[in-house]
């Protein structure tokens, strides 16, 4: 036994010492790294990247990150270790604007493997509170997604949440927390939840599929499915088109000057069509359109009034016969029904302070559907088969690239990243009091759905339970 037991002890002083040793490595990648970050040398800093990492982002997309996204947090002051796991070494660094977690890890050539920062979150220590849970932690999935959920629940104080996996062609649904803070009521996979942004990518696949029946033209000028009282909107001589309402680079503002919510806690009800063509008749554009990423919910919504206008129905009958009915997805809706009432979760701000559920009207594409975990991954599945061969055009249309930059791509309304293991549809939505996340792998067939009656993010639910079922 005493043998067994020195045996044992050496083993683990060998882990030990192994993990010492790549944590020194990684000390010492780090001190390169933050001098390199602080002279602001994009191009030293891409010196130290290993083969796997430059696979991954070009020496010229890795500038325009650094450029855009890490330099502007100003100078590391400070890189304190906190954790090592895997090999990869976790810092808290201080920048001159934020906190932000640093991650690093090097390859087996001694070279940049992991290079990421995130928002700062400190680690969890003590008992975790555990939320109540339908989750009967019997299969690996099921363990691993209690061990990504739970701490989070317990860390941003989320009231409920529903989750939806699609794995392997088979679902599974996990609920957590309550319907509504103190009933003590688990959600179920068929509780109703706003899905906010999502919803464009339904005005996406709405918008492919008037183009597959020629309806409609990407290259359309915008103004050609306008009343004629609204001036050509364009910049310079670059006039407004379609496409550039479907992938965010339109250089409208985010919202209308005349928007002026008179509901704060409601605040798209009152804006009606009326609103929006009066808008249009002094709109301008910021820059030529085409040229710049920046999210727009006036864009989507003004593609949603012209859809209506194509197909001659409104947004909501539009999403029922072109998709709900096709995918067999009975409970997403824009209007909430009487039957409803019972299944539709009670919102709630980042201070868990009870919200308002929103209501559109004229910019209702860009925010306005209802939805559940069930008809979520329906929707999932629909993206990536469907009998109806013209349809499957449409939807493999709305999945094409119509923009691209150094950061990131976009098709019609869906956002297409590598986030490294493949590349990933996705979007996700925020409302008042909820929260929600869509990714789907089109390549391994897996799709993940969170959805929250609290308006706090879950992308690193949704991220870290889409990563363990495709790796």
């Amino acid at each position: 036994m005493k043998r067994i037991f020195l045996a044992m002890t050496y083993l683990f002083s060998l882990a030990a010492s192994a993990q010492d040793l790549q944590k020194e490595k990684n000390e010492a990648m780090k001190d390169k790294v933050i001098a390199f970050f602080n002279a602001q040398n994009s191009d030293s800093l891409y010196s130290l990247a290993g083969t796997a990492f430059k696979k991954q982002l070009s020496a010229e997309k890795f500038k325009a990150v650094c450029d855009n996204n890490l330099f502007p947090l100003g100078k590391i002051g400070s890189a304190a270790f906190e954790k090592i796991e895997k090999g990869v070494s976790k810092y808290k660094a201080t920048f001159d604007v934020a906190i932000v977690s640093m991650y690093l890890s090097l390859d087996t050539a001694g070279m940049l493997e992991t290079f990421l920062f995130q928002p700062y979150k400190k680690e969890i220590t003590g008992e975790i509170k555990k939320s109540k849970t339908d989750n009967r932690s019997i299969s690996e999935l099921d363990k691993k997604v209690e061990a990504i959920v739970q701490p989070f629940m317990f860390e941003s104080k989320t009231v409920g949440m529903s989750i939806g996996v699609l794995k392997d062609r088979k679902t599974y649904f996990y609920n957590y927390g309550e319907t509504k803070k103190g009933n003590g009521q688990v959600p179920a996979s068929k509780n109703l939840y706003e899905i906010g942004s999502i919803t464009k990518t339904f005005t996406g696949i709405l918008l492919a599929k008037a183009v597959i029946e020629n309806k409609i033209k990407l290259s359309d000028p915008v103004n050609k499915y306008l009343p004629k009282n609204i001036p050509v909107i364009k910049f310079g001589n670059d006039t407004l088109k379609i496409v550039h309402l479907s992938n965010h680079t339109s250089g409208l503002p985010p919202l209308p000057d005349n928007f002026g919510a008179t509901d704060l806690v409601n605040p798209y009800k009152d804006y009606d069509e009326k609103k929006l063509l009066d808008y249009l008749k002094h709109a301008t554009l910021s820059r030529k359109p085409g040229e710049k990423l920046e999210y727009c919910n006036l864009g989507v919504g003004l593609l949603g009034y012209i859809l209506q206008q194509v197909n001659k129905m409104p947004f909501e009958k539009m999403v029922t016969d072109f998709i709900c009915t096709k995918a067999t997805m009975n409970d997403t809706r824009e209007f909430l029904l009487k039957k409803d009432s019972s299944l539709f979760m009670q919102g709630y701000d980042e201070s868990i302070f009870p919200q308002s559920q929103w209501d559109f009207k004229a910019l209702a594409a860009a925010g306005c559907l209802r939805s559940n975990t069930e008809d979520m991954l329906k929707f999932a599945v629909f993206n990536m088969n469907t009998t109806d061969n013209d349809l499957q055009k449409a939807i493999d249309l709305s999945h094409q690239p119509t923009f691209e930059d150094a950061q990131q791509r976009i098709g019609l309304n869906w956002f297409i990243q590598n986030w490294g293991w493949g590349e990933l549809l996705f979007h996700g939505g925020a409302t008042g009091g909820y929260r929600s996340l869509l990714v789907i792998n089109p390549k391994t067939k897996n799709a993940v759905v969170i959805l929250s009656n609290t308006a706090v993010s879950n992308d690193t639910v949704g991220v870290g339970i889409l990563k363990y079922i495709d790796k």
